[in-house]
């Protein structure tokens, strides 16, 4: 079992990343109707930066190329604790998207401003492993948001926010079992389209192991292994591209 302090950790770290079919202040007259479209999600790694898949990125710039709206619809969603206890809504706009150059990376990030401190009280970066030490049977957790919009909305109505905590374990590490730096891990979770770019964390202290890009027919998640070191390498690889005008 999850322990409650470590599920809301996480879960205040984990967003919906998607868009909105219309402007924000029309959105915000009616959070309750489905104008925030899911397509994937991602985790806080620094304080306004988001981790996800590159095929969420992609994702993102296609369903733009779809339907001509804006660079400023695209949006992330988090579920936290407002200053009374009760779970907000807290939507910020993205600011910058990319992934990363190298294609063989399915590694994306975006990037955000905080506006009113006070909705990121309880908001804050997931902690990455150091090293690699992955076991198979090791029990793992999954947050994220399995069917995006759809398992949200009920009669066309917004009816229930935030992502959904899975626990599973590790069946298998890739290239084989045994090896000390795996190169993908396959999880025993029910998967589904809109979980790509969740973390995958150890249900005892809610550090990241890996993030869930994947799945075969809804049965075996599949997830790229992360150290705290992987990932600050890409952050910086992600720095030098947006300054360069690359991403």
């Amino acid at each position: 079992m999850i322990e409650p302090d470590v599920i809301s950790r996480v879960r205040n770290g984990v967003c919906a990343v998607g868009f909105l079919t219309l402007p924000l202040d029309q959105y915000l007259q009616n959070t309750g109707s489905p104008y925030f479209q899911v397509v994937g999600t991602g985790f806080l790694v620094r304080t306004t930066t988001v981790m996800t898949n590159r095929h969420v990125v992609e994702g993102l710039l296609d369903e733009q190329a779809n339907y001509g709206f804006p660079s400023s619809q695209f949006f992330l969603s988090f579920i936290a604790p407002s200053q009374t206890g009760e779970l907000q809504i807290i939507v910020r706009m993205v600011r910058h998207l990319a992934a990363l150059s190298n294609p063989s990376l399915d590694v994306g990030f975006a990037e955000f401003e905080i506006v009113h401190e006070e909705h990121f009280r309880e908001i804050a970066p997931l902690d990455v492993a150091a090293s690699i030490e992955l076991k198979v049977t090791e029990e793992i957790g999954v947050c994220g948001y399995p069917y995006g919009t759809a398992m949200l909305k009920k009669d066309n109505q917004i009816y229930r926010w935030g992502p959904v905590v899975q626990q599973g374990f590790i069946s298998s590490l890739s290239p084989f079992d045994t090896v000390s730096e795996p190169d993908e891990i396959l999880l025993d979770v029910r998967t589904a389209e809109g979980m790509s770019g969740a973390p995958i964390f150890r249900p005892s202290t809610g550090e990241v192991i890996g993030i869930h890009h994947s799945g075969w027919e809804a049965t075996t998640g599949l997830g790229l292994p992360l150290t705290s070191k992987k990932v600050t390498e890409w952050l910086e690889l992600y720095d030098n591209q947006r300054n360069k005008g690359m991403a």
